[in-house]
Formats: structure tokens, sequence, C-alpha cells
């Protein structure tokens, strides 16, 4: 019933702005635009900044427009309309990855490049994904880190937010499999699942550390999670005898890293992701094929293009520390 009432709604919403000009924005300048899931929030504002400096290096002009929470069928109303406005090109950050695919459509019979960026929709015949990292990478990076801090010996309790949650599963997958594969001694214990709540992650870390006495890791897979793992830590006495890690923005997890609750935290930078956003826009909008392995401005490392799947790869992650959070604002 949903679905069926987001496609209707959509279906009302595109022929209110069939009216609408094609040409409405066709001074002569690329326009690239990017439709966040929700604008507002740090890590957004992080990528519209990032989105912005490729605009002024790319002679390209930056459009971002979102909606004020995180509802579909805004969201679709907002990519509708800049594509009948005629910007060259959409960029989307996917709320509901089911009804793109009309759009994308659309959005080539009006000549507009219309690809998705953060989260995707990879049945939807949209050229291009620009990703922020592998969950290979993630998962991969997190035991790496760890283990030079706690040796490949350790044993590590994990904190998860959701069960169901398949990214996360996806991390803590691949966090098992390079244990397995580059240090067989480390004992990663068995996920824990907190939910939604720091208090609840805060409890289990705590029964966790009881359990084993002798834990030197504690890593906190979910962003809600980050909190309370830390905070389990500072309460037991435990700072540097048990390092705690997660994929936490900087943002949240600041504090503890200077307190250090928290030893460092893994994700990815989005002001850069916002930056490849704009950059694989004109590529796009320019007729550029990408290459397998791709040079950015700015960027550091090569952005890897797979063709098979339409992936544009960010690059490995980002780890945040006590000594560079402060670059950081998201």
């Amino acid at each position: 019933m949903r679905r069926l009432t987001l496609f209707t709604q959509l279906a009302v919403a595109m022929t209110l702005l069939s009216g609408l000009s094609s040409a409405a924005l066709a001074d002569g300048k690329i326009k690239i635009a990017f439709v966040p899931q929700i604008v507002g929030i740090p890590y957004f504002n992080a990528m519209e900044a990032g989105g912005k400096k490729a605009a002024a290096d790319l002679g390209v002009e930056f459009i971002y427009s979102g909606p004020v929470d995180s509802n579909p069928v805004d969201q679709l109303q907002i990519v509708q309309n800049l594509i009948n406005q005629g910007v060259s090109a959409v960029s989307v950050s996917v709320l509901d990855a089911s009804s793109i695919a009309p759009l994308v459509k659309d959005a080539e019979k009006q000549h507009v490049k219309l690809f998705t960026s953060d989260s995707d929709a990879p049945d939807s015949g949209r050229p291009v994904y620009v990703a922020q990292a592998s969950d290979e990478a993630l998962g991969a990076t997190m035991v790496d880190e760890l283990v030079k801090r706690v040796g490949p010996n350790a044993t590590i309790g994990i904190v998860s937010g959701e069960p169901t949650a398949s990214n996360l599963n996806a991390w803590i997958g691949f966090m098992q499999k390079r244990a397995a594969a580059k240090y067989p001694a480390l004992k990663l214990l068995k996920p824990e699942y907190a939910g939604g709540t720091a208090q609840r992650a805060a409890q289990i870390s705590a029964d966790l550390m009881t359990a084993h006495p002798d834990m030197k890791g504690l890593i906190a897979v979910a962003s809600v999670t980050c909190p309370g793992v830390a905070q389990a830590i500072e309460t037991a006495g435990k700072i540097h005898k048990v390092i705690g890690a997660g994929y936490c923005s900087p943002n949240t997890a600041r504090n503890y890293l200077k307190s250090g609750a928290l030893g460092f935290t893994v994700l990815w930078d989005p002001s850069a992701l916002g930056y490849l956003t704009v950059w694989a826009g004109k590529q796009l909008v320019d007729g550029k094929p990408f290459a397998t392995s791709n040079t950015v401005p700015t960027l550091n490392a090569p952005v890897i293009f797979d063709s098979k799947t339409g992936v544009l790869l960010l690059g490995p992650p980002a780890v945040f520390t006590a000594e560079n959070v402060d670059k950081y604002n998201f």
C-alpha cells in the first residue's frame, strides 16, 4: 500500500511539474545538482561544501536541494523538478530505490544525466553510482587499525545496532573475513546487538568487559552505539586498557577520541564525496567515459571505476583520531 501511494503521489507531482520549461536553466553553463536524503544535517552539509568547491574548480554551477525530512515523495518531486528545469546533471542520495527508475528514463528523454551518490539504486538504470568506500575496505580497515593498537592475539568485542541492518552485517562479515585471513590468532567475539540506543550499547559493553577481563578492544559497528561503547569504557576505568573503535562521524566521536575512550573511528570524508559527485556529473555531461583508474583534483588517491557495476569508488576509508578529528565537521 505504501508503494502504491508513493507512485500515485509521484505521478501527481510529475503532472504538476510537466509544464516547466526544460530550457529554464539553459544559459549555456553546466549545472550539476545534488539532492541529499535530508537537508540541515552536518553529513550532507559537508557533501554540499565539497560540491561547491568542485564547482568552483571545474567552472560549473552547483545546485543543492533536498527534503527537510527523509521523505521519499518529497525527494522524488525535487529530482523531477530539476529534470524539468533542464539541469545538466542530477545526482541523488536515494531514499527509495524502487522509485528512481522512471525518473532515470525521463531524464534520458530530456537529455539530463541522472545518477546516484552516497546511496544507490543499482537496478534503476543509472549510469554511475558515486560510492563512499567498499564494505570490504571498511571491514578490513577496522581490523587492521585495531590490530595495530592491541596486537594480533587480542580478544575483541563487537557491539552492533539492528541485527537486520544489511550494511552493518556486511561490515562485520568482512571484519571476520579479514581476521581469519590475516590474523588467525585474533579472537573476534560473536556480535551483540544494541538496536538503536546508546544506553543499551553501554550495558552490553559493560557486560562484555566483565565476562572477558582479558578483552583488549571493543568495536561499535553502528554510529548510535559509539557513545555507548565509549561511555562504558570510561565508566569501567579502562581507557587505554580497552581500545574503543567504531564507524562513527568525527562530531559523534570527538570528545571520546580526545578522552581516549575511543582510539579511532573509521568512516569516509563526505566533503570529498561531494567533490567527486560534481566531478562525475561533469564527466557525464561532457560525454567522457570513466577510466578504470581516475585522477580527480584535490583527491589524494586514484578513484577506481568498476564498469560491470557502474560504481565509482571514492577510495579507502578515512581513519579519524584525536590528532586529526578537529579537521572535520560532520
